[in-house]
Protein backbone atom coordinates (compact mmCIF):
# COMPACT_ATOMS: atom_id res chain seq x y z
CA UNK A 1 0.00 0.00 0.00
CA UNK A 2 1.36 3.42 -0.95
CA UNK A 3 -0.78 5.56 1.38
CA UNK A 4 -2.99 4.58 4.29
CA UNK A 5 -5.03 7.10 6.24
CA UNK A 6 -6.22 5.41 9.40
CA UNK A 7 -8.99 6.78 11.62
CA UNK A 8 -7.94 10.41 11.04
CA UNK A 9 -9.78 13.03 13.10
CA UNK A 10 -9.09 16.75 12.71
CA UNK A 11 -10.62 19.72 14.52
CA UNK A 12 -10.33 23.51 14.28
CA UNK A 13 -10.42 26.05 17.09
CA UNK A 14 -12.33 29.29 16.46
CA UNK A 15 -14.21 31.97 18.35
CA UNK A 16 -17.24 29.67 18.13
CA UNK A 17 -15.44 26.81 19.86
CA UNK A 18 -13.98 23.55 18.62
CA UNK A 19 -15.26 22.22 15.28
CA UNK A 20 -14.68 18.56 14.45
CA UNK A 21 -14.05 18.65 10.70
CA UNK A 22 -12.81 15.08 10.09
CA UNK A 23 -14.24 12.16 12.04
CA UNK A 24 -12.21 8.92 11.90
CA UNK A 25 -11.51 9.07 8.16
CA UNK A 26 -9.81 6.03 6.61
CA UNK A 27 -8.58 5.97 2.99
CA UNK A 28 -6.03 3.78 1.24
CA UNK A 29 -4.28 4.11 -2.12
CA UNK A 30 -2.30 1.45 -3.95
CA UNK A 31 0.58 2.18 -6.31
CA UNK A 32 -0.65 3.32 -9.71
CA UNK A 33 -4.24 3.67 -8.52
CA UNK A 34 -6.53 6.68 -9.09
CA UNK A 35 -8.78 7.28 -6.09
CA UNK A 36 -11.63 9.77 -5.93
CA UNK A 37 -12.94 11.55 -2.84
CA UNK A 38 -16.31 13.14 -3.57
CA UNK A 39 -18.75 15.22 -1.54
CA UNK A 40 -20.36 18.62 -1.18
CA UNK A 41 -18.35 21.74 -0.40
CA UNK A 42 -17.39 21.76 3.27
CA UNK A 43 -17.40 17.97 3.63
CA UNK A 44 -13.71 17.85 4.60
CA UNK A 45 -12.13 16.76 1.32
CA UNK A 46 -9.54 19.53 1.12
CA UNK A 47 -8.75 19.23 4.84
CA UNK A 48 -7.92 15.57 4.24
CA UNK A 49 -5.55 16.53 1.41
CA UNK A 50 -3.83 19.26 3.44
CA UNK A 51 -3.46 16.92 6.42
CA UNK A 52 -1.52 14.45 4.25
CA UNK A 53 1.10 17.03 3.29
CA UNK A 54 0.98 18.74 6.71
CA UNK A 55 -0.23 22.12 5.46
CA UNK A 56 -3.18 22.56 7.80
CA UNK A 57 -3.80 26.00 9.29
CA UNK A 58 -2.29 26.78 12.68
CA UNK A 59 -5.67 26.60 14.40
CA UNK A 60 -6.09 22.98 13.28
CA UNK A 61 -5.22 20.00 15.43
CA UNK A 62 -4.99 16.31 14.57
CA UNK A 63 -6.90 14.60 17.36
CA UNK A 64 -6.28 10.97 16.39
CA UNK A 65 -5.22 8.65 13.61
CA UNK A 66 -2.27 7.92 11.38
CA UNK A 67 -1.19 8.85 7.86
CA UNK A 68 1.13 6.10 6.64
CA UNK A 69 3.16 6.75 3.51
CA UNK A 70 5.12 3.64 2.55
CA UNK A 71 4.48 2.41 6.13
CA UNK A 72 5.97 5.57 7.72
CA UNK A 73 3.67 7.80 9.77
CA UNK A 74 3.82 11.32 8.30
CA UNK A 75 2.31 12.75 11.49
CA UNK A 76 5.49 11.90 13.43
CA UNK A 77 7.81 13.67 10.94
CA UNK A 78 9.36 17.04 11.75
CA UNK A 79 9.11 19.97 9.31
CA UNK A 80 12.46 19.25 7.66
CA UNK A 81 11.49 15.62 7.01
CA UNK A 82 8.08 16.64 5.62
CA UNK A 83 9.67 19.21 3.29
CA UNK A 84 11.84 16.43 1.85
CA UNK A 85 8.67 14.45 1.07
CA UNK A 86 6.54 17.31 -0.30
CA UNK A 87 7.02 17.70 -4.02
CA UNK A 88 9.53 14.89 -4.31
CA UNK A 89 7.33 12.00 -3.18
CA UNK A 90 3.93 13.67 -2.84
CA UNK A 91 2.90 16.37 -5.31
CA UNK A 92 -0.10 18.70 -5.04
CA UNK A 93 -2.28 20.36 -7.67
CA UNK A 94 -4.56 23.08 -6.29
CA UNK A 95 -7.91 24.28 -7.61
CA UNK A 96 -6.72 27.77 -8.49
CA UNK A 97 -3.38 27.67 -10.35
CA UNK A 98 -2.52 31.31 -9.61
CA UNK A 99 -2.17 30.44 -5.92
CA UNK A 100 0.52 27.88 -6.79
CA UNK A 101 2.48 30.03 -9.24
CA UNK A 102 4.79 32.95 -8.48
CA UNK A 103 3.36 35.86 -10.51
CA UNK A 104 6.75 37.63 -10.65
CA UNK A 105 8.79 34.70 -11.99
CA UNK A 106 8.91 33.20 -15.47
CA UNK A 107 7.41 29.73 -15.88
CA UNK A 108 10.70 28.09 -16.91
CA UNK A 109 12.57 29.44 -13.90
CA UNK A 110 9.85 28.24 -11.51
CA UNK A 111 10.03 24.75 -12.97
CA UNK A 112 13.84 24.72 -12.97
CA UNK A 113 13.89 25.76 -9.29
CA UNK A 114 11.60 22.87 -8.35
CA UNK A 115 13.66 20.40 -10.39
CA UNK A 116 16.94 21.52 -8.78
CA UNK A 117 15.38 21.20 -5.33
CA UNK A 118 14.50 17.56 -5.89
CA UNK A 119 17.21 16.41 -8.31
CA UNK A 120 20.97 16.83 -8.29
CA UNK A 121 21.34 18.63 -11.64
CA UNK A 122 23.04 21.77 -12.95
CA UNK A 123 21.18 24.95 -13.90
CA UNK A 124 21.50 24.07 -17.58
CA UNK A 125 20.19 20.54 -17.03
CA UNK A 126 17.34 21.90 -14.89
CA UNK A 127 16.35 24.28 -17.70
CA UNK A 128 16.37 21.45 -20.23
CA UNK A 129 14.33 19.23 -17.92
CA UNK A 130 11.88 22.12 -17.38
CA UNK A 131 11.27 22.29 -21.13
CA UNK A 132 10.81 18.52 -21.29
CA UNK A 133 8.35 18.66 -18.37
CA UNK A 134 6.29 21.30 -20.19
CA UNK A 135 6.25 19.05 -23.23
CA UNK A 136 5.10 16.15 -21.02
CA UNK A 137 1.96 18.13 -20.13
CA UNK A 138 1.27 18.73 -23.85
CA UNK A 139 2.25 22.40 -23.95
CA UNK A 140 3.09 23.47 -27.47
CA UNK A 141 6.02 25.87 -28.00
CA UNK A 142 7.42 24.88 -24.60
CA UNK A 143 10.49 27.10 -25.07
CA UNK A 144 8.33 30.20 -25.61
CA UNK A 145 5.98 29.35 -22.75
CA UNK A 146 8.94 28.91 -20.40
CA UNK A 147 9.79 32.59 -20.97
CA UNK A 148 6.31 33.82 -20.06
CA UNK A 149 4.83 34.92 -16.73
CA UNK A 150 1.70 33.22 -15.31
CA UNK A 151 -0.59 36.16 -16.13
CA UNK A 152 0.27 35.76 -19.81
CA UNK A 153 -1.26 32.26 -19.94
CA UNK A 154 -4.86 31.06 -20.11
CA UNK A 155 -6.46 29.26 -17.17
CA UNK A 156 -6.10 25.87 -18.83
CA UNK A 157 -2.47 26.55 -19.71
CA UNK A 158 -1.71 27.66 -16.13
CA UNK A 159 -3.24 24.46 -14.80
CA UNK A 160 -1.00 22.44 -17.11
CA UNK A 161 1.99 24.32 -15.72
CA UNK A 162 0.87 23.56 -12.15
CA UNK A 163 0.62 19.87 -13.05
CA UNK A 164 4.10 20.12 -14.58
CA UNK A 165 5.39 21.60 -11.30
CA UNK A 166 3.72 18.84 -9.28
CA UNK A 167 5.11 16.12 -11.58
CA UNK A 168 8.62 17.57 -11.88
CA UNK A 169 10.22 15.15 -9.37
CA UNK A 170 8.15 13.02 -10.38
CA UNK A 171 6.21 12.05 -7.23
CA UNK A 172 4.80 8.64 -6.38
CA UNK A 173 1.53 10.26 -5.27
CA UNK A 174 -0.25 13.25 -6.79
CA UNK A 175 -2.99 14.96 -4.78
CA UNK A 176 -5.33 16.91 -7.07
CA UNK A 177 -7.74 19.19 -5.18
CA UNK A 178 -10.60 20.19 -7.53
CA UNK A 179 -8.07 20.86 -10.34
CA UNK A 180 -10.68 21.35 -13.08
CA UNK A 181 -13.44 23.29 -11.28
CA UNK A 182 -12.62 26.72 -12.74
CA UNK A 183 -12.17 25.41 -16.29
CA UNK A 184 -14.69 24.96 -19.10
CA UNK A 185 -15.80 21.44 -20.02
CA UNK A 186 -13.48 21.03 -23.02
CA UNK A 187 -10.40 22.08 -21.06
CA UNK A 188 -11.55 19.92 -18.11
CA UNK A 189 -11.51 16.84 -20.31
CA UNK A 190 -8.07 17.72 -21.68
CA UNK A 191 -6.65 18.13 -18.15
CA UNK A 192 -8.17 14.82 -16.97
CA UNK A 193 -6.80 12.94 -19.99
CA UNK A 194 -3.42 14.53 -19.35
CA UNK A 195 -3.36 13.48 -15.69
CA UNK A 196 -4.43 9.94 -16.54
CA UNK A 197 -1.75 9.72 -19.23
CA UNK A 198 0.93 10.96 -16.81
CA UNK A 199 -0.23 8.47 -14.18
CA UNK A 200 0.06 5.58 -16.66
CA UNK A 201 3.39 6.81 -18.05
CA UNK A 202 5.13 7.47 -14.73
CA UNK A 203 3.23 5.05 -12.46
CA UNK A 204 2.02 7.88 -10.23
CA UNK A 205 -0.96 7.28 -7.94
CA UNK A 206 -3.58 10.04 -7.83
CA UNK A 207 -5.86 11.16 -5.00
CA UNK A 208 -8.51 13.13 -6.88
CA UNK A 209 -10.74 15.43 -4.82
CA UNK A 210 -13.93 16.71 -6.41
CA UNK A 211 -17.64 17.41 -5.96
CA UNK A 212 -18.35 16.20 -9.51
CA UNK A 213 -19.55 12.58 -9.68
CA UNK A 214 -19.53 12.64 -13.47
CA UNK A 215 -15.79 13.33 -13.45
CA UNK A 216 -15.22 10.54 -10.92
CA UNK A 217 -17.07 8.09 -13.17
CA UNK A 218 -14.73 8.73 -16.08
CA UNK A 219 -11.48 9.07 -14.15
CA UNK A 220 -11.22 7.08 -10.90
CA UNK A 221 -10.68 3.39 -10.14
CA UNK A 222 -12.26 3.60 -6.68
CA UNK A 223 -14.19 6.30 -4.87
CA UNK A 224 -14.84 7.43 -1.29
CA UNK A 225 -18.04 9.41 -0.62
CA UNK A 226 -17.61 11.94 2.17
CA UNK A 227 -20.29 13.79 4.11
CA UNK A 228 -19.53 16.28 6.88
CA UNK A 229 -16.08 14.83 7.61
CA UNK A 230 -17.16 11.18 7.50
CA UNK A 231 -16.69 8.53 4.83
CA UNK A 232 -20.20 7.12 4.28
CA UNK A 233 -19.61 4.84 1.28
CA UNK A 234 -16.67 3.41 -0.63
CA UNK A 235 -16.02 0.97 -3.43
CA UNK A 236 -15.08 0.51 -7.05
CA UNK A 237 -16.34 3.51 -8.98
CA UNK A 238 -18.74 1.53 -11.17
CA UNK A 239 -20.28 -0.21 -8.12
CA UNK A 240 -20.80 3.02 -6.17
CA UNK A 241 -22.21 5.00 -9.09
CA UNK A 242 -24.44 2.26 -10.54
CA UNK A 243 -25.43 0.53 -7.29
CA UNK A 244 -25.26 3.26 -4.61
CA UNK A 245 -26.14 2.00 -1.13
CA UNK A 246 -25.99 5.08 1.10
CA UNK A 247 -28.91 7.54 0.91
CA UNK A 248 -26.46 10.44 0.56
CA UNK A 249 -24.72 8.84 -2.43
CA UNK A 250 -28.10 8.21 -4.04
CA UNK A 251 -29.12 11.82 -3.43
CA UNK A 252 -25.91 13.10 -5.05
CA UNK A 253 -26.48 10.93 -8.12
CA UNK A 254 -30.15 11.94 -8.39
CA UNK A 255 -29.15 15.62 -8.37
CA UNK A 256 -27.00 15.20 -11.49
CA UNK A 257 -28.45 16.77 -14.67
CA UNK A 258 -27.20 13.97 -16.96
CA UNK A 259 -30.02 11.87 -18.42
CA UNK A 260 -32.74 13.99 -16.81
CA UNK A 261 -35.73 15.61 -18.51
CA UNK A 262 -34.68 19.25 -19.09
CA UNK A 263 -38.27 20.39 -18.45
CA UNK A 264 -38.30 18.91 -14.95
CA UNK A 265 -36.54 20.52 -11.97
CA UNK A 266 -33.50 18.72 -10.62
CA UNK A 267 -33.82 16.93 -7.30
CA UNK A 268 -32.14 18.60 -4.35
CA UNK A 269 -31.06 17.24 -0.98
CA UNK A 270 -33.52 18.56 1.59
CA UNK A 271 -32.28 20.27 4.74
CA UNK A 272 -28.92 21.76 5.66
CA UNK A 273 -25.63 20.24 6.86
CA UNK A 274 -25.21 20.33 10.64
CA UNK A 275 -22.99 22.88 12.36
CA UNK A 276 -19.55 21.31 12.79
CA UNK A 277 -19.24 22.19 16.48
CA UNK A 278 -22.44 20.24 17.19
CA UNK A 279 -21.76 16.93 15.45
CA UNK A 280 -24.59 14.36 15.92
CA UNK A 281 -23.78 11.24 17.95
CA UNK A 282 -25.33 8.85 15.43
CA UNK A 283 -25.46 8.93 11.64
CA UNK A 284 -24.04 12.16 10.21
CA UNK A 285 -26.76 12.26 7.52
CA UNK A 286 -29.68 11.77 9.91
CA UNK A 287 -31.09 15.32 9.64
CA UNK A 288 -31.44 15.13 5.84
CA UNK A 289 -32.11 11.43 5.27
CA UNK A 290 -35.54 10.36 3.93
CA UNK A 291 -35.01 6.84 5.32
CA UNK A 292 -34.10 7.77 8.90
CA UNK A 293 -35.46 5.70 11.78
CA UNK A 294 -34.94 5.75 15.55
CA UNK A 295 -31.87 3.50 15.33
CA UNK A 296 -30.12 6.15 13.18
CA UNK A 297 -29.41 8.08 16.37
CA UNK A 298 -26.77 5.39 16.97
CA UNK A 299 -23.52 5.11 14.98
CA UNK A 300 -24.31 2.99 11.90
CA UNK A 301 -22.26 -0.12 11.18
CA UNK A 302 -20.34 -0.65 7.96
CA UNK A 303 -22.43 -2.97 5.79
CA UNK A 304 -20.55 -4.73 3.00
CA UNK A 305 -22.15 -5.29 -0.43
CA UNK A 306 -19.12 -6.96 -1.95
CA UNK A 307 -15.40 -7.42 -1.44
CA UNK A 308 -14.65 -3.73 -1.94
CA UNK A 309 -18.04 -2.01 -1.64
CA UNK A 310 -19.48 -0.85 1.67
CA UNK A 311 -21.78 1.80 3.12
CA UNK A 312 -22.25 3.05 6.68
CA UNK A 313 -26.02 2.86 6.97
CA UNK A 314 -28.54 0.92 9.07
CA UNK A 315 -30.80 0.44 6.05
CA UNK A 316 -28.23 -1.40 3.91
CA UNK A 317 -28.67 -5.17 3.75
CA UNK A 318 -25.26 -6.76 4.18
CA UNK A 319 -23.89 -9.70 2.24
CA UNK A 320 -24.34 -12.90 4.23
CA UNK A 321 -21.15 -14.46 5.48
CA UNK A 322 -18.86 -11.48 4.80
CA UNK A 323 -16.26 -11.61 7.59
CA UNK A 324 -15.85 -7.83 7.47
CA UNK A 325 -19.54 -7.10 7.93
CA UNK A 326 -20.85 -5.28 11.00
CA UNK A 327 -17.58 -3.49 11.56
CA UNK A 328 -18.26 -0.30 13.52
CA UNK A 329 -16.90 3.08 12.29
Amino acid sequence: MLLEIKELSVSFESIYGKSHVLDHVSINIKKGEIIGVVGESGSGKSVTALAIIRLLHKNASIDSGEILYENENLLTKDEKEIQAIRGKKIGMVFQEPMTALNPTMKIGKQLANVIRKHREVSKKEAHELAIETLKDVKIKDAEKVSEKYPFQLSGGMRQRVVIALAMAAPPDLLIADEPTTALDVTVQNEILKLMKSLSEKKGTSILFITHDLAVVGNFCDRVYVMYQGKIVESGKTADVLHKPEHPYTRALIESLPEGKNPDEPLKVIDGEPFVLNSRPTGCVFIARCPLKTEQCSNVPPVRWRGTDHWAACWEVEENAGNPLARKEI
